[in-house]
């Protein structure tokens, strides 16, 4: 044992340890997760969104322009409070840059928010 960590080659070593019968579950690959609604190439950043604002919210606020295939608020793994920004995707190019200038820079449960082309992930 080194730091509380046993070291295994093969499941066959943990039989019995000091004594105690041990049980080992190996781990797997963490799978995939399936996205939370079909994404599109027409995805937009919302951004400076309350904390109040939920993915109905946006949704509903989104949909003037177009038809949104998805929206999403991003929420705090730990704390579960939104991030204050999302994704909202749309059918059409024409939607998505008609939100972008309709959109941007009106106001969401009192709260003025930046609408933008959604770029790739950052690392």
């Amino acid at each position: 044992i080194f730091h509380g960590f046993l070291i295994c080659i093969d499941r066959s070593m943990f039989q019995l340890y000091s004594g105690r019968t041990m049980r080992v579950n190996m781990a797997d690959r963490p799978k995939p997760k399936a996205p939370l609604y079909p994404e599109t190439e027409h995805k937009l950043f919302v951004g400076n969104l309350s904390w109040t604002v939920t993915p109905e919210m946006l949704t509903d606020a989104f949909q003037r322009c177009g038809n949104v295939v998805g929206a999403r608020v991003l929420y705090d793994g730990e704390t579960g409070r939104s991030r204050g920004y999302g994704f909202v995707c749309y059918s059409t190019k024409e939607e998505m840059d008609q939100a972008i200038e309709t959109l941007n820079g009106t106001e969401i449960e009192g709260r003025e928010i930046r609408v933008n082309l959604a770029l790739g992930k950052r690392y």
